[in-house]
């Protein structure tokens, strides 16, 4: 018997193929359903709300045009969103040459939220993984945040599974390092650095 994300990843298959022959109660869904997914992974590689949300509603004005393209034997339905996402952050970031990574936005009234959530900690984390190499963000961001299966994050990244692990390796590394720095503390172990699925707020 299917579990219930099998279950809904055949529903999104479903959904894309029904928006690609023009259904549009198929599309509302399926915008419904996914549109948090792609803003999450959009804003946790940009730090920008704004961004995050003009690079969501270009996504799925895309749907409208390439849903026909999904192909269910690649990955799921989730994962091409993302694919996607992917593709519009990038070309966003080359756009506005801030591929290299910075600082995220300063806090503002919208970032209230943080602060009820530890701030200091949720920032520090915001900030290393915004300073880490688009290549390292992105594969921390597929495999910790989203949780895409190494086999899916190498088919969104294009690339081989091993690249995956490896980036990925080094992201954690390079997080854990940044962090430590942030605040040294000889007593700090792997129970006390920050993980990255904090970013999720």
């Amino acid at each position: 018997m299917p579990s219930q994300t099998q279950a809904q990843e055949s529903s999104d298959a479903a959904l894309l193929a029904q928006a690609a022959a023009g259904g549009e109660a198929a599309f509302v869904e399926l915008y419904r359903r996914r549109r948090d997914d792609v803003y999450r992974f959009a804003y946790a590689l940009t730090r920008s709300r704004s961004f995050a949300q003009d690079a969501t509603q270009e996504v799925f004005l895309q749907v409208l045009e390439k849903a026909g393209r999904f192909d269910a034997a690649k990955g799921t339905a989730r994962a091409w969103l993302l694919g996607c996402a992917r593709h519009v952050v990038i070309d966003r970031l080359r756009t506005e040459n801030r591929l290299g990574g910075e600082a995220p936005e300063q806090a503002s009234a919208a970032d209230h939220d943080l602060r009820l959530l530890n701030e200091q900690r949720l920032v520090r984390l915001h900030a290393a993984i915004a300073r880490l190499p688009l290549e390292y963000r992105e594969a921390l961001v597929l495999c910790e945040l989203a949780e895409l299966p190494y086999a899916e994050a190498a088919a969104v990244l294009d690339c081989p599974v091993g690249t995956v692990r490896s980036r990925l390796h080094r992201a954690r590394g390079l997080l854990t390092a940044s962090l430590r720095a942030a605040e040294p503390d000889p007593k700090n172990d792997e129970r006390t650095v920050l993980k990255p699925t904090e970013v999720c707020s």
